[in-house]
C-alpha cells in the first residue's frame, strides 16, 4: 500500500479519531446511474454507478426504476432485491469505501 493509499484507508477507517467508520447518511439516485452520497464525516461524493453494471451482481439495477429504490441500511446503500422476503442475503449493496475512494468529490458551496 502506498503512503496515499494509506493516507486514505485513515481517513475512512479512523474518523475522528476514533474506532468508528465513516458511514453513508444520505443517497440520492440521479440520472444516467449516477449517486450522490453524504458521508458522515460530511464529504459528498458522485458515484458513476455505470461500470457497475456490467458485473453479473449489479445487472437488476440496468432498470432504471429498480436502481432508483436505492436506501440506506447500517452505513451501506442497498437495494433490495426481492421484495417479497426478508432474506437480506438476497439484496444488492456496494461497500462504502468503493463510493468513498471511487466517488468524485461534489463541490458542497452553496
Amino acid at each position: 500500500m502506498t503512503d496515499s493509499e494509506k493516507k486514505e484507508f485513515m481517513k475512512f477507517h479512523c474518523y475522528e479519531n476514533s474506532n468508528k467508520d465513516i458511514e453513508i447518511i444520505e443517497v440520492i439516485p440521479l440520472d444516467n446511474y449516477l449517486l450522490r452520497v453524504v458521508f458522515s464525516n460530511g464529504a459528498i461524493k458522485i458515484f458513476d454507478f455505470k461500470p457497475e453494471l456490467e458485473f453479473s451482481a449489479f445487472k437488476p439495477l440496468k432498470d432504471k426504476f429498480f436502481f432508483n429504490t436505492v436506501k440506506i441500511r447500517s452505513g451501506t446503500v442497498f437495494w433490495k432485491y426481492n421484495r417479497k422476503t426478508k432474506n437480506v442475503a438476497n439484496d444488492i449493496d456496494i461497500a462504502p469505501e468503493c463510493l468513498y475512494w471511487n466517488g468524485a468529490p461534489q463541490n458542497q458551496e452553496k
